[in-house]
């Protein structure tokens, strides 16, 4: 049975603001936005392995929902692994996001095409996603969802050319003794890093803040779970002042750090432990995020 769920205390993350060229004296008390984030349920059939409790994620995630559909939300974003393996895993848990009443989004992770090689091509429509990565703006603020599964050695079947080209990629990286070289990260391909760059431009011509979304890291050293390019995505991002955050799921640990002005906000994994969950609702202020965390994802203050 789960514990019973209660609020964390808000994670506040202090985004800087200039109002005719002074910094803003005093807070804003309602929130342009609110929107939900969930990461890793990585659901399957099957019993647990070390702390990942497979089987317990469909609750956790129905208690999830229930507390969700008492806010104003825009969107709710799953951030990658919403199974563990096995195409027929889709069929059990995403009937339970019909009963969101935000809409809903999902970023594409690794264990999401842990499925035999004909399932492949099922990923997207299981999630009913018309495309990858893609773009959504509300007011002032627009989000990126990112494809971070681009260049992988299980994206594709295993006799793709793009297979066999992921792994060169791989075995470069582990040359250079990269501590994200693991089979199980990938990288960003250049296409969608042209399309990246394009959006952000887009976004800042139009005098909107920016929250990106991926599945992977970039930003601090995960324990070997980074994305793959994980510098190259960081540099595209210092090049603008208008990211207010990148948030992410993979390491289930969870994590923090900031860098240029951009917040890195690593949720934590929902899969884990017996009787707690995990995820949060963000709440978007003209000058500030405030991120109120439910069950493990942990307290923070951070001005």
């Amino acid at each position: 049975m789960l514990l019973p769920m209660k609020r964390r205390n808000f994670l506040r993350i202090t985004l800087p603001l200039t109002v005719a060229g002074h910094l803003r004296a005093e807070p804003a008390e309602t929130p342009e936005l609110l929107f939900g984030v969930i990461a890793d349920p990585q659901y399957a059939d099957q019993n647990a392995r070390g702390s990942r409790f497979y089987r317990n994620s469909p609750g956790k995630l129905k208690t999830a929902i229930e507390d969700l559909n008492k806010e104003p939300l825009k969107f709710v974003v799953t951030l990658g692994d919403i199974i563990d393996n096995k195409l027929k895993s889709f069929g059990d848990i995403m009937p339970l996001y019909e009963n969101l009443r935000a809409p809903r989004r999902f970023i594409l992770g690794n264990h999401d095409f842990a499925v035999d090689d004909v399932d492949k091509d099922k990923i997207l429509p299981a999630l009913n996603m018309e495309k990858p990565y893609s773009r959504e703006d509300h007011g002032k603020w627009a989000f990126l969802y990112l494809d971070g599964t681009d260049i992988s050695t299980w994206r594709q079947p295993k006799d793709d050319p793009r297979t066999a080209e992921a792994s060169a990629l791989l075995k470069k990286l582990a040359a250079e003794k990269l501590p994200q070289a693991q089979s199980w990260n990938a990288a960003i391909g250049a296409e969608q890093m042209a399309w990246i760059k394009k959006e952000l431009e887009t976004a800042k011509a139009a005098g909107q803040r920016v929250i990106v979304f991926n599945h992977f890291p970039v930003i601090p050293a995960n324990a070997g779970h980074n994305l793959w390019n994980d510098r190259e995505l960081v540099a595209l991002f210092e090049q603008y002042d208008h990211i207010a955050a990148y948030m992410n799921g993979h390491n289930h640990a969870g994590n923090y750090g900031t860098h240029h002005g951009c917040h890195y906000v690593n949720f934590k994994g929902m899969v884990e432990t017996s009787d707690k969950t995990a995820y949060g609702i963000v709440r978007c202020y003209p000058d500030r995020l405030e991120i109120d965390g439910f069950g493990n994802e942990p307290d923070r203050n951070l001005a």
